[in-house]
């Protein structure tokens, strides 16, 4: 149950209070996340019993769950679902865990009336305590996410089946082999993906079963060339992922389609670890840039950033803050690039460049303004996602 830690918030009276205030939060964790399996099946009506019995078997076990209990049961719910992730940083990977947002769902009656807004802050507030870098998700409707400052990280590129190719289901036999060639397939080619091992290719296979898929193998004279994941719901196949060496030719079971899709949002959660992770390309990047986060005050401020080619500095300038606030002369003198949050995250992973997402004080020269920019681009961002994650 959440505890009211805040002093303004113990002195409210009960009747200010909104509607989603009053009711009773509760946070979850593993076997009591099945629990909100009746919420799930009537926002998700279109998911087939065959996948729902697979996700509250193997999946909503390992979540962090978040529900608001009104009484007549779970008004509305959320899944944090912790992903190990690959993030390239200089020269190197990190594994963080990184959350993945799922079964984000308010009964009917509930609806507009702030639910979702009280789990969303309440779960981000929660990932920033630990200070995780970001959160992702998918989202049924952009527009829903973007006032929390989410914005889109990642765009899939579609696939059609190579008619005329041989489809070679792949056995668990495979599976160690398939995770050290996915692994470092995307460790030469990108920049930010969830780390394959034997493991998740165990999980993946009874995933796309639970979808009438599967996993198959493309090889070439006994060699693994690389692999894509398939669903086929109600006789329609989709190919979730391709993995495949293109260099060496020959014939593919898939093809590219020719299209992409926005398929991942994103947001920054702790904005310290966030740009830690990002290096210079030569050299250092020196820079400051000030932040205003309307959700994680912890996130607002100047950030003094000091990038080497295989380490970083970056420090949350609180004299700068309080003189920014104060309109005085010394907060001028620390010249710094202003950024939306959600700017913010399209820039780190490439979604947009430094000249559309940051802007400047009028106190800020031109000469000053050239300078913070050839800075910027002197950052080695996270531009290379491949997150194909559904649950």
């Amino acid at each position: 149950m959440e505890k009211k830690t805040g002093q303004k918030s113990d002195r409210r009276k009960e009747s200010d209070l909104t509607e989603a205030e009053t009711l009773q939060l509760e946070r979850m964790e593993g076997e009591t996340c099945r629990s909100l399996r009746g919420l799930w099946e009537e926002v998700f009506s279109e998911d087939s019993k065959k996948f729902t019995d697979y996700y509250f078997q193997e999946k909503a076990v390992r979540n962090r769950g978040y529900a608001l209990q009104s009484g007549e049961g779970t008004a509305a719910m959320l899944y944090l679902s912790p992903y190990p992730v690959m993030l390239r940083s200089g020269n190197r990977f990190e594994c963080r865990e990184i959350n993945y947002i799922v079964g984000v769902a308010t009964k009917e009656e509930y609806r507009h009336r702030g639910f979702m807004d009280r789990i969303l802050k309440t779960a981000l507030r929660d990932m920033y305590g630990k200070r995780q870098p970001f959160t992702f998700l998918m989202p049924a409707d952009p527009a829903i996410y973007r006032p929390y400052q989410f914005g889109y990280i990642y765009v899939k590129e579609e696939y059609d089946r190579n008619k005329t190719a041989v489809k070679q289901p792949a056995g668990a036999e495979w599976f160690p082999r398939l995770a050290e060639f996915v692994q470092d397939f995307l460790e030469k080619h990108y920049d930010v993906f969830i780390r394959r091992d034997e493991a998740y290719y165990q999980v993946m296979e009874k995933e796309l079963q639970a979808q009438d898929g599967g996993i198959c193998t493309v090889t070439e004279e006994g060699r693994l060339r690389g692999c894509f994941l398939y669903t086929q719901e109600n006789g329609k196949e989709e190919i979730q992922e391709a993995v495949f060496d293109r260099e060496n030719g020959g014939s593919s079971p898939v093809v590219p389609a020719g299209t992409e899709k926005p398929m991942i949002m994103a947001r920054i959660v702790e904005a310290g670890t966030m740009l830690s992770l990002l290096r210079a390309k030569s050299g250092e990047a020196v820079f400051c840039i000030r932040i205003s986060d309307p959700i994680l005050d912890g996130n607002t401020g100047v950030w003094e950033c000091i990038l080497g080619e295989e380490q970083a500095e970056v420090r949350r300038t609180e004299a700068e803050l309080k003189a920014a606030s104060a309109g005085t002369d010394t907060a001028k003198s620390r010249k710094a690039a202003n950024i939306s949050m959600e700017a913010l995250i399209s820039w780190i992973f490439g979604c947009q460049e430094a000249e559309e997402g940051f802007w400047f004080e009028s106190y800020v020269n031109m000469a000053e303004r050239e300078e913070i920019l050839c800075q910027l681009h002197n950052v080695k961002r996270l531009e290379k996602v491949f997150l194909n994650e559904i649950v």
